[in-house]
């Protein structure tokens, strides 16, 4: 170990040839290195501990010699303050009997007699004033020794943070906020409880705006507190210092006796051992039962210390594994006051390391949020294990929802807007999808946390959805580029099926307003056309001036899915007129558009906004048939309606047979029109 420790120390060492020549030695040797490497490191770790936990004790230590001597400098300032006051009041009064002076130091014993008997009284009104603070008053032995306001500054900035309550009691300090808007006796809302024997208490001068203020030092974090004047600031440090030493005489009183309890209970014969047992009280046999168990155990006493340094190294999973391990131990021992005093510290370690996991999931502008949500999974893990799974799956999910946000406001857009929607949808339901995966992953066998997700998997999409509105319905985009949209939308939401995330309802009913809204305006703009247009109709059949012009029309034609070869006559002529053939490729379109938006929510609306284009060109139709002016061009007339009404709806019913939708009554009303029309011309 100690030749490891050298070559990696030396400050010539190359990873790049030290691994190379390693290598060359096969794989035993690559094996026996990583175990001497492990070893190292967990070598260092106890170091680092030994060391982290000696330098704190030494700079605790400092800091209470400092207040020591600083109380006594105070002490002293005290004292000849008094004593300057004794003599103004001696000179002021000369003649004084001592009966007056004797009742006078009576009267100053009974003052100072009554508080301490005040601070000795049961703590159930910390339940009734402060909210949380159950585990805090359960502890057996528990008193309260001073309480006060105070304002918690930060100690950089120098500025207001909050205002505590704090509560000094016998063996801890507990911190308190105000609650702003309370209804009822509570005052005030639990926030922390630190024991004594893990904090110092540190004098701040009076610099700049800070004024009688000192620090409180809590492994591995730090507070400064004020108060409001210099008197309120000593007692505070008198009071704590005092009530310290004095716990740690008790505790070391408590040791001493549980000590010799044992020691007398091995040498005592078994008569005198029931002897001693009937005068002892079944409250303080427990007590020494347990202190016995807990000075057996090593691993126990130093389990708070464990877990302070896990917490500080960031290493949760073994903080977690001592929790588990040091819960797993307690549940069978037996419900005495210091198992719960015991528990308590733990209870406190289990709050820090809550705070410090779920802090790894909150949303911050300094933290990235390019990870995954594989980065999250740790923390989860860890607040599941703790019996955190709601917290925890609150915070997975506000998580995946900021980098959901952060990776869609890295898109850019650029180009045409189906470009930006294919992206779009490709890094929402990408990121919805692993989400899934991972929630599944994360909580297992937590099926009330599935509802949440659920919920949370709407939300989202609820916020896609408005951006995608924004993109493509108000960019007053063509109806075609807004169903190509809409299609792939609809494609990548297909998607999460088959991870068991059916999305499609709620993706239609959240866009089908808005798609109702544009097919109304592109049928309106399509019907004023052919309104527009029919003021210039002259029913003109096509002249294309040579046959070969004209068959290569009709082949034009022919790929779009219509056959006008029975309308050619004397070879280059058309009886289809331009208008005709120009408001049969629209309505085509506009079929195929409203085809690729098609859900059964909407089938009538789409099949009535079709018949509504259509009877728009067949009461132009019509009017021109009952028209003086288009006598002699009746029978052009009527094999335009022909194809309009018979090859053009045959087209429109052949899209509805491929997307297999049964083709509407609206739309074979419109094919069965072409008999009126006809009945009409010929008159």
């Amino acid at each position: 170990m100690s030749d490891i420790r050298r070559i990696f120390s030396n400050s010539s060492f190359e990873p790049e040839n030290f691994i190379a020549k390693l290598s060359g030695q096969g794989e035993g040797a690559l094996r026996d290195m990583k175990n001497k490497v492990y070893m190292l490191n967990e070598d260092t770790a106890q170091a680092l501990k030994k060391n982290v936990y000696k330098n704190y004790s030494q700079f605790i230590e400092t800091a209470r010699e400092i207040s020591i001597l600083e109380g006594e400098m105070y002490q002293l300032k005290q004292m000849l303050t008094d004593q300057k006051s004794l003599m103004s009041s001696i000179k002021a009064l000369p003649l004084v009997s001592d009966k007056v002076v004797m009742e006078g130091i009576k009267g100053d014993d009974e003052e100072k007699e009554s508080p301490e008997e005040e601070t000795r009284r049961n703590l159930a009104f910390l339940l009734e004033k402060v909210e949380g603070c159950s585990s805090v008053a359960d502890v057996p032995g528990r008193q309260l020794v001073h309480d006060g306001d105070l304002i918690e500054i930060d100690s950089e900035t120098h500025t207001q943070i909050q205002r505590v309550h704090a509560f000094l009691l016998n063996d801890s300090l507990m911190i308190a906020t105000w609650i702003p808007n309370r209804r009822g006796p509570m005052r005030y809302r639990f926030q922390g409880l630190y024991e004594l024997d893990s904090l110092a208490v540190v004098n701040v001068r009076d610099t700049g705006p800070v004024k009688f203020a000192f620090n409180i030092l809590m492994f591995p974090e730090s507070h400064m507190y004020q108060t409001d004047t210099a008197k309120a600031k000593r007692q505070w440090l008198d009071i704590i210092e005092d009530t310290k030493k004095k716990k740690a005489v008790k505790d070391k009183q408590k040791k001493e006796a549980a000590m010799r309890m044992l020691e007398a209970q091995q040498v005592a014969s078994p008569g005198e051992a029931d002897l001693s047992k009937s005068f002892t009280d079944d409250m303080e046999e427990e007590q020494v039962a347990m202190d016995r168990d807990f000075l057996q155990k090593d691993w126990l006493e130093e389990l708070p210390e464990d877990l302070d340094m896990y917490i500080a190294q960031r290493n949760f999973e073994r903080a977690v594994d001592l929790i588990e391990k040091v819960n797993e131990y307690l549940k069978d021992c037996p419900r005495g006051p210091a198992l719960k005093e015991y528990r308590a510290r733990i209870e406190h370690r289990i709050k820090q390391l809550t705070d410090g996991l779920m802090n790894e999931l909150q949303v911050s502008p300094e933290r990235s949020l390019r990870g995954g949500p594989r980065a999250a999974r740790r923390a989860v893990t860890q607040l599941i294990r703790l019996g955190k799974s709601s917290q925890a799956c609150s915070l997975f999910l506000r998580n995946r929802s900021a980098i959901i946000k952060y990776n869609i406001r890295q898109l850019k857009f650029e180009g045409a807007t189906t470009l930006y929607i294919r992206c779009l949808c490709g890094v929402f339901f990408s990121s919805l999808s692993d989400t899934s995966k991972e929630f599944m992953k994360a909580f297992p066998h937590h099926y009330g946390c599935y509802s949440a997700f659920v919920i949370w998997a709407k939300q989202e999409l609820q916020a896609f959805v408005s951006i995608f509105k924004r993109q493509v319905f108000e960019s007053k985009a063509s109806l075609t580029t807004i169903a190509d949209c809409v299609v792939l939308a609809k494609d990548h939401c297909d998607q999460l099926n088959s991870i068991g995330l059916d999305m499609e309802f709620c993706l239609g009913s959240l866009l089908d307003i808005s798609i109702q809204q544009v097919i109304e305006e592109s049928r309106d703009t399509i019907i004023d056309s052919v309104k527009f247009r029919a003021n210039d109709d002259l029913w003109l059949a096509m002249n294309h001036l040579t046959p070969t012009d004209c068959d290569s029309y009709v082949k034009e034609i022919a790929q779009k899915g219509f056959n006008i070869t029975p309308y050619v006559f004397d070879k280059f002529y058309i009886s289809i007129t331009m208008n005709s053939m120009h408001f049969a490729k629209t309505v085509c379109t506009l079929a195929e558009d409203l085809l690729k938006l098609f859900t059964t929510e909407l089938e009538d609306f789409i099949a009535n906004s079709l018949a509504m284009v259509f009877k728009a060109k067949i009461q132009h139709m019509e009017s021109s048939l009952k028209s003086d002016r288009f006598k002699k061009e009746h029978p052009i007339i009527i094999q335009n309606a022909q194809f309009l009404l018979e090859t053009v709806v045959a087209r429109i019913e052949s899209m509805y047979s491929d997307k297999d939708i049964p083709f509407p009554p609206q739309l074979q009303q419109v094919n069965a029109y072409f008999r009126k029309l006809k009945a009409l011309g010929g008159k």
